[in-house]
Order: C-alpha cells, then structure tokens, then sequence
C-alpha cells in the first residue's frame, strides 16, 4: 500500500501546476462564459481523457453487458422478431453501444446536448443496432420516456454525476416493462482502502465535482442494495478494476465499482 501511495504521489507532483491552471482558466469562463460551457469542455476534453479508462476495462464491461442479450422483450411483437428496447443514460460518446445485441432499438436520455450530433452519427459504427430516440433530459427527471416503456436500461458511471441517485433509480424502476432489467455499472467510493476514500472526498468537495461534474465518493452500491424503488431482485457485486503504471495510475479514483442487475 505505501508503494501505491508514492507512486500516487510521484505522479501528481507534475501535474499539479497544470491541474491548478485548469482549474483556475475554467472557473473564470464558467463566471463569464455561460451555461454551455461545461457540457462543451466534458464532451470535447474530458471525454477524449475517458477513453484511455474505459479501454483499460472494455473486456470486463463486454462481459457484464453482453448479458443483455439473454433478455426477452416484454412486448410479444418484439420478442418474436428477437428486438429489445434498450434505454442508455448518460450513454456519453457511446463507449457501451458495441455490446448490445443486433436488432436493438436504442434511446439515450443525455443531459449533455453536445453529444447529440455523435449519436446519430454512431449508426454508421453499429449498424446492429438501430439508433432510435437522443432525449434530453435528467436521470432524476425521465418526463420524456414513458412508463413501461423499455425491455432494459443502461447505466455506467452515470449514478456518480447525477444530483439524486434516490430518484434516478426510480425513474429507471418506472420506464423499465414489468420484468425488465436494469444493468449497471458504477464507480464507487472506495470499499477497501480508507486512504483511497479520503483521496475520493477531498477531490470531490474540492474541483471534481466542480469541474467533471462528478462525485468520486458516491455510495451507489448501498444506495441500490437499499431497494427503495421495488426492484423484485438485484444482483450485484463490487470490484477493482485493473490498473495501468504512470499517470494512468490516477484511476486508482475510479477503480472500485459496483456491477449489478436489478429486475423489475
């Protein structure tokens, strides 16, 4: 552990004047540079930064979201042509859309209209799959997704970034079809090492947040076990995902995550 600790430690010295300046530089055009300036600088820098992260966990996410091809559609015209209705939040830049079975009809509820015009344009990438509905809106607030309306819904490192996981979570239970499952994938607070964790809150309550939108430290994991929404069953497990040396080793934030699937 205290190997992990320097190494942290050896990889932030470096890059903490540039940290500072982007933190600075963005705090100064949030002030004066309006309200789309942040969905701009997620899709256009941060999302370029994630890439590199969700290589490194491709293969394990394949795994966990290639199951969806195992679930039946709720509406028999469907279920006889093998068509699921899949609802994605927060799907980003569409890291997730290669796992999805062939003939699915996919919707996005995204809060970043930025990523609007990258949608559509992924039908020539997956064309598996058909790219149906980009909706705008919050995870907390679905009103432009009907009740009993999707066969399955998707979520990963989505439950950190919204305002309340509670009500999200209840949205999902709401648009999902009687017996529809809900798979998801969400980095967590740090189950292991305490250390780690105090990293979590204190990038968190000081720029994360503020900047990236989202809270390293968000409980997810206790938060769905809980069940306040009336899931019939949830299953669900919390692992580390691996870890690459240099900076790359900053993820070591983002590496505890909760994996799961919670039934209607």
């Amino acid at each position: 552990m205290f190997e992990e600790i320097q190494d942290i430690a050896l990889v932030f010295k470096p890059w903490i004047s540039h940290l500072v300046t982007l933190l600075t530089v963005f705090l100064i055009l949030r002030k004066y540079g309006g309200s789309h300036l942040q969905p701009w600088f997620l899709s256009k820098v941060y999302t370029p930064m994630l890439a590199i992260h969700h290589n490194s966990i491709r293969d394990l996410q394949r795994k966990h979201f290639e199951m969806i091809k195992n679930h039946k559609s709720a509406d028999p015209e469907l279920r006889k042509k093998g068509i699921l209705r899949i609802l994605e939040i927060g799907p980003g830049p569409g890291y997730n859309f290669a796992f999805y079975p062939p003939k699915s009809q996919l919707s996005v509820v995204e809060v970043n209209p930025f990523f609007e015009k990258q949608f559509f344009k992924k039908q020539a990438d997956h064309p598996h799959i058909n790219m149906d509905r980009f909706i705008v809106g919050f995870a907390e607030d679905m009103k432009g997704v009907e009740s009993d309306s999707f066969d399955v819904v998707v979520s990963s490192c989505v439950l950190c970034s919204v305002r309340n996981a509670e009500k999200s979570l209840k949205e999902v239970h709401r648009v999902l079809a009687p017996g529809g499952k809900y798979f998801y994938w969400e980095h967590i607070r740090d189950f292991e090492y305490g250390w780690v964790g105090f990293i979590q809150d204190v990038f968190t309550y000081t720029f994360h947040d503020l900047v990236f939108g989202c809270c390293l430290n968000r409980t997810s994991d206790q938060v769905i076990a809980a069940n306040k929404c009336g899931f019939s069953k949830i299953e669900q497990q919390r692992i580390k995902t691996p870890l690459k040396k240099g900076f790359h080793s900053l993820y070591i934030l983002v590496a505890p995550v909760v994996i799961g699937i919670a039934t209607k």
